[in-house]
């Protein structure tokens, strides 16, 4: 399958893609723009100016939204005006900032960090967190170079989690609702199962893990079994992250990036940093709101 080209974002670097379940809209991040995008069932697209680079965006279960900002997790309003600070984030450690999350089973939110410092080897000083519903923060995994693909299994039993920089799509199991009882099992998949390496990451209803191939032109659908099962081709080399949208959720988005492009391939693939779609035969599961109140 080859995904159409629906926004001409021209994102720097587009993350964090979601269907509210609230309203219909899918939103998605620039981090680097700086910006939050949304697009309505109707075809229109707003554009909200953050006061920082936003590294992921998640729905509350009342107005408003859950927002990832470089070094501190904030309460956003629904009309993203005003931000209300919940938790500081790694502020012992120089050159990372917060990246990919998801709403986790219970009503809180997983998410991780990104070494921005590249040379000369992307160290893996990040983490995985956990920031429950009432608020406290969890450090779940440690070791990571750029924290991705954070999704879970749709009875909530299986955690998918991706370190870039690692090349693996790495599963727990969730023993508890406090994440205390988390207990790594054989990966997915490697960096040699596909094209690219691994990015943000969805699961279907069937249980499918659908993988955004950063520099591998594609998102890639593994069976439960780690079996490649699905593919959608993308003319752009950046793929992003993954989410099933649509009034059926039938409707792979795929978010992309421009930066560490070069001039030449700009001109080649004009559409990078865009909003493309694909039609799948497998269903999502409505996007999970999270708990987290103001404190």
């Amino acid at each position: 399958m080859k995904g159409e080209l629906i926004v001409d974002a021209r994102n720097v670097i587009g993350e964090c893609c979601f269907q509210d379940p609230r309203d219909g809209c899918i939103y998605w991040t620039d981090i680097e723009g700086r910006k939050i995008f949304r697009l309505s069932g109707a075809g229109e697209v707003s554009r909200f100016t953050m006061p920082g680079r936003a590294g992921f965006i998640l729905p509350l279960s009342s107005p408003g939204f859950v927002i990832g900002f470089p070094k501190q997790v904030v309460i956003a309003d629904q009309e993203l005006r005003e931000f209300t600070r919940i938790v500081d984030v790694e502020t012992d450690i120089p050159g990372t900032r917060i990246n990919d999350a998801a709403v986790d089973p219970f009503g809180g939110v997983v998410f991780g960090t990104f070494n921005e410092v590249a040379d000369p080897d992307r160290r893996p000083v990040c983490s995985l967190y956990r920031l429950s519903p009432e608020g406290d923060l969890q450090r779940l995994l440690s070791n990571i170079a750029i924290s991705n693909g954070t999704d879970f299994s749709p009875d909530g039993s299986i955690m998918y989690f991706a370190d870039t920089a690692d090349g693996r799509i790495r599963r727990f199991r969730v023993g508890a609702a406090d994440f205390s009882d988390l207990e790594e099992i054989e990966p997915l998949a490697t960096a040699a199962d596909a094209p690219g390496l691994p990015d943000g990451g969805c699961v279907d209803a069937a249980g499918n893990y659908w993988s955004a191939r950063v520099w591998g032109s594609c998102a890639i659908r593994f069976s439960p079994e780690g079996k490649p099962n699905g593919r959608v081709d993308i003319p752009v080399k950046g793929p992003t992250c993954v989410a099933l949208c649509g009034p059926d959720l039938d409707q792979l988005h795929i978010t992309s990036l421009r930066t560490e492009h070069s001039a030449e391939e700009l001109r080649a693939a004009p559409e990078a940093g865009g909003l493309f779609r694909a039609g799948v035969d497998v269903p999502g599961c409505q996007q999970r709101l999270c708990h987290l109140r103001a404190l």
